[in-house]
Parts: C-alpha cells; structure tokens; sequence
C-alpha cells in the first residue's frame, strides 16, 4: 500500500476498479443503475428526504461529489442536503452529480407508490448500494411510525461506519495470481444492428415468476438457477441474432468478489468472467446445456482464476486513473477502454441475488426490482429476488419483444411460468465534466 493510499480520506476512497465508471457515460457501459422499490403506500417525499438524509450519517462515504483536475477526476466531500426527486417514469431525466442531486453520486425519486435509488457505479456495486437501500428504507418506515425492527441485517443507525466499509477491497488481492485454466474466448456473436447505439432510449421487460419453480426444475436437471438463465437467455439471443452463425454467444457475469477475500465494503468490488453458449449447443437438450454451463461456472469459480481477473483488471484501472495525461484524453481513453471491453462479449447478466429485509418490514416494500441499462450492448439483464419472486429485468434497443417472449417460453418449458411485464426506461445521465464543473481544481 502506497502512502498516499493510508493518508488519503475514507470517506473519499474509490476502489482501483470502479475508478473507471469516473470517466465514462452511460453510452459507454451502464455506469447508472436504477433500483426499484414498491411500497403499501403513496410515498411521503418529505420523509423520504428526512430518511436519506439520516442514512448520510450511517454512510458518511456516500457523501461525495466530483471535482477535476487538469489529469483526473476525483471525488470531494458534499456537505449539502440530498434530495428527493419526482418521477414520471417516461420523460423526466436527470444528471447524477450535478445542480439536480445536489451534486451527490446517488438519486432518491419516488412516483405514486415507488421509490427509485440509482448511484454513480464508482461508488458501489449492487450488494454494496442494497446496503444503503435497506437503510434508507428501515429510517423511512420509522419515521412513518410503522413498527419495525432491526434484525441485524440493516446497517443502521445503531450501529457505526467503520472505514472497512469504504476501503478499497483489491489492495488484499495478492501481486500475482495464475491465469491457468482461465477460458480464452473466441470472438463472441453480437447483434450488430443494435451494438454501440449512443444516447437512445431503452426498453425493460421485467420477467417474474416464483423462484420455486426455477429451483425446482433447475434441481431436476442437476445444474443451479444460473446455469438454467444464461443458457436459456443465451439460446433466445442466439435464435434471434445469429442461427446461422458459428461465434458463440458470450454473457459477461460479474461475480462479488466479498465471499472469496472477505470485507464490508460497500464500494465496488466484483470481477467477471465470460460464460459461452456454443453453436453446437443448439442441438443438445436444454438439460445437458444446463449441466454443462454448470460445470463451466464451478470451474471459471476456482477463486485462482477469479482473482486474477480481478487484480489485472483492476491494476489497469488504477494506472489508468493515475497517469499523468490530460484530463480529456483519459476520458477518451477510459470510454474506448470501457467500450471495447464490455463489447467483447454478446450482453451482461449481473445477478444481485435475493434483496433480504427484516421480517417487520416487509408488509410495507411490496416488491423489489433493478434495472442495469444495456448502454453500448444490445441488451443487458439483471436477476434479483425478493419475498419468493424472482424478477428477470432485460434491457434492450428497440421495441422488439422477440427476445424477452423466446426466453419466457424456454422458461415455460421447463414449468417456469412467467409473468411479463414491459415499459419504456429513461437512463439517467452522468458526465463526469458537467458533474465537476463547478469544482475545477
């Protein structure tokens, strides 16, 4: 660890591999992730203000915003009061970081029944911000005076920020780790059309279904819920871009790195790795693809192999993030660096697991949703579960549903029966030179 590494403030640390989310855009990679949360009752925004605000003083690092030098940008404490935005769930667009939040990396909006929180991907991950979530929720409902309770699982205002929870979790990773027996992946099949789209619109297809139902069949077939998705997702976008062709589909899986080099960070701290459907997989059996993607998974899993994609990408990052160039040609070259590689594969699955809630609050968070947007790949999808559902929310390009609706009907096949659900999604913007214009240093 480097000296300016220890005397550096907590609250302003950015783990080596989220330094590169600084310096992108939403065209580039899905630096804005939404989260949704439905309630028994019409919010209160005013409560809900007063909750954010009391969750600040649990998590003092979330408090931040950017500011630029002439060579990089770098996060500054933000003592202003967050804020609460209204939605309309089609139109109204905001720019995290700027005069719209107050200048904080995270936004708090609510519509009807609903409340959105979505953070600036170099702060967090998603189990690091469902962190912030839960406790954001739990202060809500007291301050509603419903009777809830901490059962241990929300970081809350009975307990104490501790700087673990902001450090920068790859400076543990050892300097070496072997990249034998990692996947070397061919060129992966792309949907051309819808790659590298820019600034335009997406469409979500939430698919939900009882997580039993999965369990159970994926039980059957002797594989794991993931080793059913990726598959059976990966044959629909195959059947839908590229029968013909002999790449195969690549899904880019990031994978929490806590459970394999153990911290309480909330920060970013996942790598990935590349999971193939191959072209020969469409004439097997939908079981033997499963088993196979199964045992793919548990071998690419050996924590050897995890961690060093973790520590090369992340020591690329912070050399990125450090170097001594011009702070325009470090953002062109972070987006280039950002673009090329999430376009090496075919789409992002991110599976945040089960959203977990104590037992009191339950009755009052209805349901539990994300949404990672697609940016530059034509679709991504983001698994999450709450209360016995499972919910599939797939982002794309376009209107066509083909994609969604053959996903759904391999899940049907397998006695998985969904329901879908689709809307129009406005990602919310981040430039990381509006957000630290007034704070040019």
């Amino acid at each position: 660890m480097e000296l300016k590494d220890v005397i550096q403030h907590p609250y302003l640390r950015t783990d080596s591999y989220g330094k590169i989310f600084l310096y992108c855009t939403p065209n580039d990679c899905a630096c804005v992730p939404r989260h949704t949360i439905q309630m028994s009752e019409p919010v209160r925004p005013d409560v809900l203000q007063q909750a954010v605000k009391a969750a600040l003083l649990r998590f003092p690092h979330m408090m931040i915003g950017i500011e630029a030098t002439d060579t990089q940008l770098r996060y500054r404490i933000n003592v202003a009061d967050p804020v609460v935005l209204p939605f309309d769930g089609l139109w109204k667009r905001y720019c995290i970081g700027t005069e719209d939040t107050n200048g904080f990396l995270f936004l708090v909006g609510y519509q009807d029944d609903k409340i959105y929180m979505e953070y600036q991907h170099s702060t967090s991950d998603g189990r690091g911000f469902e962190e912030f979530i839960r406790c954001v929720l739990f202060n809500y409902l007291k301050l509603c005076g419903k009777p809830v309770e901490n059962d241990g699982t929300v970081r809350g205002l009975d307990s104490v920020y501790t700087i673990e929870e902001s450090e920068d979790a790859y400076s543990h990773l050892a300097d070496s780790y072997s990249s034998e027996g990692i996947y070397q992946k061919p060129a992966a099949l792309h949907a051309e059309e819808l790659t590298d789209a820019g600034d335009q619109p997406e469409v979500i297809t939430e698919v939900t279904f009882p997580f039993e139902q999965l369990h159970k069949a994926a039980k059957s077939m002797g594989a794991s819920p993931l080793s059913v998705i990726a598959p059976l997702f990966s044959r629909a976008f195959r059947q839908k871009f590229g029968k013909d062709s002999d790449a195969p589909v690549i899904s880019q899986i990031p994978v929490d790195l806590r459970p394999y080099v153990p911290s309480a960070t909330t920060r970013y701290f996942i790598c990935f790795l590349d999971l193939p459907y191959e072209a020969s997989y469409d004439d097997l059996p939908l079981e033997e693809v499963c088993r196979r993607t199964k045992a793919f998974l548990k071998d690419q899993m050996l924590p050897e192999r995890l961690l060093f994609r973790a520590k090369r990408a992340s020591d690329v990052c912070r050399e990125l993030h450090e170097r001594d160039i011009p702070l325009a040609e470090k953002e062109a070259e972070a987006s280039n660096l950002s673009k090329n590689f999430v376009l090496e594969d075919s789409f992002l699955i991110t599976n945040v697991g089960e959203f977990r809630l104590p037992e009191s609050m339950k009755p009052y968070v209805l349901d539990y949703g994300a949404v990672l947007p697609c940016a530059s790949q034509p679709c991504a999808m983001l698994i999450s579960s709450y209360n016995g559902n499972m919910k599939i929310s797939i982002a794309q390009r376009g209107h066509d549903l083909d994609l969604p609706t053959m996903f759904s009907n391999y899940l049907a096949s397998l006695g998985v029966h969904t329901r879908l659900y689709s809307y129009p999604f406005r990602v919310t913007w981040y430039d990381g030179m509006t957000a630290s214009k007034a704070y040019r240093l």
